[in-house]
């Protein structure tokens, strides 16, 4: 369907309105994605690193209290005695010792548990949770009381007691167990450092208990459920059984589960290329495959080795901090339903005011295509009507051009007939010399028979036939150069192609005989009439022949043929010159383009024979091998069926 020039400004103008507002869009809402994105990974990262201080914050503060009791009057004054071993005055300073851990205890809610233990692991004395433990375990060796209980096999007990003075044994965070009961108590770590009498003796260690509530309860409180999540979890590569398990939660069923017997852990949660950052990366920020969830780690280890500690983990879910969008969405639509109003306005205003004068212009140029009489009816001042006058000049000029052009085709086409006449004048006076000898002499004979009287009628009636055979004989070879040669008006009738081709042959007869060329003629038997102009063909026809007859020489071999195919008419002319190269055979029909020596060829022939077929609706190719022959083939449509 043919779109009117108002349709077309209006579907130019949408479909630029809406690219660009498709493009606009996209770059809107991915860069809106992109913030919203790049500004919840800067929280969340934030969030795991305000986690970590506070657990920094909670290990160097326990530290700090646990060196505090160690270094305080009532703890020396018990070592002292207990070296002296005056058993009174040592129950005595354990007395003053234990209140000393109960005001520590009240003045720091933090702390759980303090306890005195020997280098047997045998407890001297443990305040837990505000309440000074009875002593019902087995007698002290050099005290007048017993033991409040024996930790000898713990682990973080042994490995206190290698420790130098000053130093500080962190345990891991894990729930604690309360002897001689079932169940275990709330998460907690374990700070110690060993203890020296006065003469330099080990004297043992102090222990302190610190709670994991208040991590906890920090680290549930990062993010809401409907935000996210966020989790402290072990990276403990030394000990797969602790690798990975959950510390805090927000799914209290998880946590310790190596303790409690779930043996949930992260990886049974998340993907390897999730997990593996968070095992081997101090901090960074991943993306779940599936939901494309946001999580932010970072890692800290009170243990001084990167293969074990704390791992804060905050998931961000996509669908909550990407909400945003929906809003931005809703509003780019809304400008865009506005911007496509507009533009529709903007294109009637201009379909009414610029698209008719440009109409104007396409209705009389499509008039002056097909009548360069014609003339473009648009007398504007504007933009418009200078095109209008510029195209009425353009089409004047081109109906002049094109006359001239006519007329220099018919020139160039009749030049190029007298230069095939040229061609071929040595052979027509020697064609025409041979009769117009005989008929000389028979003239002759017949005056002088006359002269001397004795005349025979009937030889001197002989004669006179042989002179008229002759003289008409030379007749028809001039009559044909002649009908050749005329400058003919172009005009298309029905014709026979094999009647144009045995003219061409006959006219071009006297030079092949010359020179001794074998030419052979066959015709399709049952052509049909084609229209055509029958001069202009019969030119191209000539200009073939006299050309193959160049190439073959003496003793050389023409072949034409006519067919009938598909209907179309084609003529071949085939010959066993010595062929066109390959770089020549490209130029071939171009304008004076001739490979016959300087004054042999015009360069002109086969341009001419091909403009003519093109203006017949017909082609002419060429085919040759260098050396084997050249073969040019016409074919004109007929119109008809085959």
């Amino acid at each position: 369907m043919r779109l009117r020039i108002s349709q077309k400004v209006l579907l130019a103008m949408l479909g630029v309105t809406i690219v660009s507002l498709g493009i606009f869009s996209f770059l809107m809402i991915t860069s809106s994605g992109q913030i919203l994105q790049q500004n919840i990974t800067r929280r969340i990262q934030g969030l795991a690193e305000v986690s970590v201080q506070n657990l920094v914050e909670l290990v160097e503060k326990s530290e700090a209290s646990l060196h505090s009791i160690a270094a305080t009057n009532d703890l020396n004054s018990f070592l002292s005695t207990a070296a002296a071993g005056n058993p009174a005055a040592t129950k005595a300073a354990l007395q003053r010792l234990e209140t000393t851990f109960l005001d520590f205890q009240r003045l720091d809610p933090t702390l759980q548990a303090i306890r005195l233990v020997n280098t047997t692991g045998q407890e001297i004395t443990k305040v837990r949770e505000g309440k000074v433990m009875p002593h019902k375990g087995a007698p002290l060796a050099g005290f007048d009381f017993n033991a409040v209980g024996s930790i000898e096999d713990r682990s973080f007990f042994q490995h206190t007691m290698e420790l130098s003075r000053g130093q500080t044994w962190i345990s891991n965070l894990e729930r604690g167990w309360i002897e001689g009961e079932e169940y275990w108590c709330p998460a907690m770590v374990r700070f110690s450092t060993p203890l020296f009498y006065p003469d330099g003796r080990r004297a043992g260690a102090l222990i302190i208990n610190v709670w994991g509530a208040a991590v906890g309860t920090k680290i549930n409180s990062l993010i809401t459920p409907d935000q996210g999540q966020a989790f402290l979890i072990e990276r403990n590569r030394r000990d797969p059984a602790r690798n990975g398990i959950f510390l805090f939660s927000q799914d209290p069923t998880c946590e310790f589960g190596n303790q409690t017997g779930t043996n949930i852990n992260v990886f049974q949660r998340y993907p390897p290329a999730v997990t593996q950052r968070w095992m081997s990366s101090d901090e960074g920020v991943t993306e779940t495959p599936d939901s494309r969830d946001l999580l932010a780690h970072a890692f800290y280890t009170p243990y001084q080795d990167n293969d074990r500690g704390w791992v804060v983990v905050v998931e961000a879910h996509k669908d909550y901090f990407m909400t945003p969008l929906s809003a931005i969405k809703k509003r780019i639509l809304f400008s865009t339903l506005l911007v496509l109003v507009f533009a529709v306005l903007v294109a009637g205003f201009f379909s009414r005011s610029i698209t008719r004068p440009i109409q104007t212009v396409i209705d009389g140029t499509h008039a002056i295509s097909h009548d360069l009489d014609s003339r473009i009816p648009l007398a504007a001042h504007d933009e418009i009507g200078v095109l209008a006058g510029e195209i009425n000049l353009m089409a004047a000029n081109l109906q002049e051009n094109l006359e001239e052009k006519k007329r220099i085709e018919e020139q160039i086409h009749h030049s190029e007939k007298l230069a095939s006449i040229g061609e071929m004048a040595s052979g027509l006076a020697h064609e025409l010399n041979t009769p117009l000898g005989n008929i000389k002499a028979l003239s002759s004979l017949a005056r002088q028979d006359l002269a001397r009287g004795s005349a025979d009628p009937e030889a001197l009636s002989s004669d006179l036939s042989d002179i008229i055979d002759q003289i008409d004989k030379s007749s028809r070879i001039i009559s044909g150069l002649l009908s050749f040669a005329r400058r003919q008006a172009s005009e298309m009738s029905l014709c026979n192609i094999n009647q144009l081709l045995e003219h061409s042959l006959e006219l071009t007869r006297i030079k092949s005989e010359n020179q001794g060329t074998a030419v052979r003629f066959n015709p399709h038997p049952q052509l049909p009439l084609i229209k055509v102009d029958p001069n202009q063909l019969q030119q191209v026809f000539i200009n073939i022949l006299l050309n193959a007859l160049d190439a073959v020489g003496p003793a050389g071999q023409i072949e034409v043929a006519s067919e009938f195919h598909q209907g179309r008419i084609q003529i071949s002319f085939s010959d066993n010159g010595h062929g066109i190269s390959a770089e020549h055979q490209k130029r071939i029909f171009d304008p004076f383009f001739t490979t016959k020596e300087v004054g042999k060829g015009t360069g002109l022939g086969l341009s001419v024979s091909y403009g003519i077929v093109k203006n017949h609706g017909g082609t002419i190719v060429v085919d040759s091998t260098e050396g084997h022959g050249t073969t040019f083939t016409i074919s004109l449509a007929t119109g008809e069926p085959s």
